[in-house]
Parts: structure tokens; C-alpha cells; sequence
């Protein structure tokens, strides 16, 4: 007899939890007060711009394959991704804004141009 299992919310860790146990044969339920999955990983848009909710970085690229490999997929089989340039950026007001680089050297110039000496602290 498959015993049933409910899980509250559906981040990541839910949603992972979730395929992990239904894999062992549990019946699964996820229940989610909003009216999307994913927890924090959303987005919300407003005059042309968009704001991350959570998740801004796509951080541990082996933690996804792993997880992906765990039931014979692999992340290029459901999304690809592109790097940003810039990978950001960051507005101050209506007339300034910081680009933020996707490539380390330039973030580096980047705060040394802000505070010198800075980019020392930032290697460390």
C-alpha cells in the first residue's frame, strides 16, 4: 500500500522533495497557497522592468545536473541558458544606474573606479 505524503509550499526543496519520494513510490501532494510553483524563484514586472523575487544567480550548476541525472535527464533536456551582459543592473534614482559585468576583470575596474583599493578586498 503506496502511503500518501503532503508537502506545504513548493520551493525548490519542496518540489526536489517531492520527485525524490515520488520516484520511492509515495503518493505526493504539494500544496501551495499562491497561485504559481516555485516559491521564491519568481518574478514580478512592472513599466518594462523586471525584479527577481528570489533566486537572482544560477549558482552550483552540478547541483542541478546531479539532481537531473537522478532520473535520467539532464537540464538542457527543459531549459538552456544565456549568460547576461551586463548581468545586471542597478538603478539609483531615475538618472544613475551601475552596470554590473558578467565577467570578474571588469567588475574588478568596476570597483576600483568606485573606491580605490577596492578591488583587493573584493579578491580576497
Amino acid at each position: 500500500m503506496k502511503k500518501n505524503i503532503h508537502i506545504i509550499g513548493s520551493g525548490f526543496s519542496a518540489l526536489s522533495a517531492s520527485c525524490y519520494l515520488a520516484k520511492e513510490g509515495y503518493n505526493v501532494t504539494i500544496l501551495e497557497k499562491n497561485d504559481t510553483l516555485g516559491g521564491r524563484a519568481r518574478q514580478y514586472k512592472k513599466e518594462g522592468f523586471t525584479f527577481d523575487i528570489g533566486p537572482s544567480w544560477y549558482w552550483m550548476p552540478d547541483v542541478f545536473e546531479r539532481f537531473f541525472a537522478d532520473f535520467g535527464k539532464k537540464p538542457s533536456d527543459y531549459y538552456t541558458l544565456d549568460k547576461l551582459h551586463p548581468g545586471y543592473e542597478v538603478y539609483f534614482g531615475e538618472n544613475s544606474s551601475l552596470k554590473i559585468s558578467s565577467h570578474l576583470e571588469e567588475i574588478y575596474n568596476l570597483f576600483e573606479k568606485e573606491e580605490k583599493g577596492s578591488a583587493k578586498h573584493l579578491k580576497s
